[in-house]
Order: structure tokens, then C-alpha cells, then sequence
């Protein structure tokens, strides 16, 4: 549990998210006094797919990979999420299970919100439940754009398009560009885009020759115009 000195940062956090900034303050301390801080170092996993889903989490600090495991060994990374965004929300039903694993990339603070405390809440706020439902339409919808980009462009357009969203979302103005400083390896963009090591390498190196990357390891240095450019113009 968290102590005294937590609450206000945690409440204040709280109603900086999507799911929590329209709640009024008196419940996000109700909601404070139930949850639990959770540290993680990179490398460490949060929970493995088939664990119970117990809690939704949010991200305090740090940064959190959202992947599949399949039988023969190969994993898919799904998603990355940095501070302030929320994962395991599939928590509507008592006896749930995690479909994916997640796992700390770099040093990580979550916030957990225990599955009986969330509950209370959305049976209590029927907005709070359809703002989750929304947040879950989002992340269905941007699933299904990833996997049709997958089918329909080439790997370094993928690699490219990657690149992009993560520098939109995580990437810091840069004198030459869009600094992107992940601690995601080429390993972790082949799992992302669905190719080899080797083919992220070769991508890597032709969006530089194109100057869509002005470094090509991280911390990346990007080009998001012409990463975009690369990803909208005629098929490479």
C-alpha cells in the first residue's frame, strides 16, 4: 500500500489519464487509499498471459512492452506504453485472464487499481464505464489498422511507420529532428513489425539513406515528415 506522502502526487496522476480525469477528487482519494505502488526493473515481468487479471495498471514512470507469446517461442510486441497510459484493462468479467504479457523495458512505477475496486467504481460511474469501453474500441481499432499496415506495406514501410507513431507519441524535439530515446533494440522492432532482425537493419539504413532517420540507434534521431512521406509515396 501507499503511505501519507503518496496520496496527493498519486491523486494528481490519477486525474491526469484518459480513463480517471473526469472524476471528481473525493473518489480518486477513495480510489488512492485501495491502490497499490508496484516497482519494476527492466527486464521484469508484470504479468504473464493466463495470470489473472486482477488490477488495471497505470504508468507512473518508466515505459511497459505489451507482447504475445506463441508455442513455437517467437513473440509479437503488440504495444509500448509510456506515463500517464493504462494496460489490463480487460477486467469486466470475474474470472478473466490475461491474453498478452507485459514486461518493464526500462525502471518502471505502476499504479494498480485492484479489479474489485474498479468495479465498484464503474458499477457507481456508468460514464467511467463507457469511457473504458471507448479506451478499449481505441486500442481494437488501432490493432486492426497495425495488422492491415502488416499486410499491406513492404518492411521498411512498416519499420517507418513505426517510427513515426512512436516518435508521435514519445519522441522529444531534437535540433535535428524528433529525438525517439526507447530502449527498444532492432530485436524488439523485428517483433513489432513482424520481420527479421536483419531486414529492420537493412530498413534502418535505407530510411537514412532517404533521410527519414539521421541516427539510426537509439537514441534515435528521426525525421517525421519523411518517415510519413516514405510511408505515403509510391511502394518501395
Amino acid at each position: 500500500m501507499l503511505n501519507d506522502k503518496d496520496y496527493p502526487s498519486l491523486v494528481w496522476h490519477l486525474k491526469k489519464t484518459e480513463l480517471f480525469c473526469d472524476v471528481e477528487l473525493d473518489e480518486l482519494e477513495r480510489v488512492a487509499s485501495t491502490t497499490l505502488m508496484r516497482a519494476y526493473r527492466a527486464g521484469e515481468v508484470i504479468y504473464r498471459m493466463d495470470d489473472p487479471a486482477d488490477a488495471l495498471y497505470l504508468v507512473r514512470s518508466g515505459m511497459v512492452k505489451i507482447s504475445k507469446l506463441f508455442p513455437n517461442g517467437k513473440e509479437a510486441i503488440l504495444s509500448v506504453i509510456g506515463p500517464h497510459g493504462s494496460f489490463g484493462e480487460l477486467l469486466m468479467r470475474p474470472q478473466e485472464r490475461r491474453p498478452t504479457q507485459a514486461e518493464a523495458v526500462e525502471s518502471t512505477r505502476l499504479i494498480a487499481v485492484p479489479q474489485a475496486e474498479l468495479q465498484a467504481l464503474l458499477q457507481a460511474r456508468p460514464d467511467l464505464a463507457l469511457k473504458l469501453i471507448g479506451v478499449l474500441a481505441t486500442r481494437l481499432f488501432d490493432a486492426q489498422h497495425w495488422s492491415a499496415t502488416v499486410n499491406a506495406y513492404s518492411a521498411s514501410e512498416r519499420v517507418a511507420s513505426l517510427l513515426a507513431r512512436l516518435g508521435r507519441e514519445f519522441g522529444r524535439p531534437h535540433e535535428g529532428g524528433t529525438e525517439l530515446n526507447l530502449k527498444l533494440n532492432q530485436e524488439d522492432l523485428a517483433r513489432m513489425v513482424g520481420a527479421t532482425r536483419e531486414t529492420v537493419s537493412h530498413s534502418l539504413q535505407k530510411l537514412k539513406r532517404e533521410g527519414a532517420i539521421i541516427r539510426q540507434r537509439s537514441p534515435f534521431v528521426l525525421n517525421l515528415e519523411a518517415l510519413e512521406a516514405y510511408v505515403d509515396g509510391p511502394s518501395k
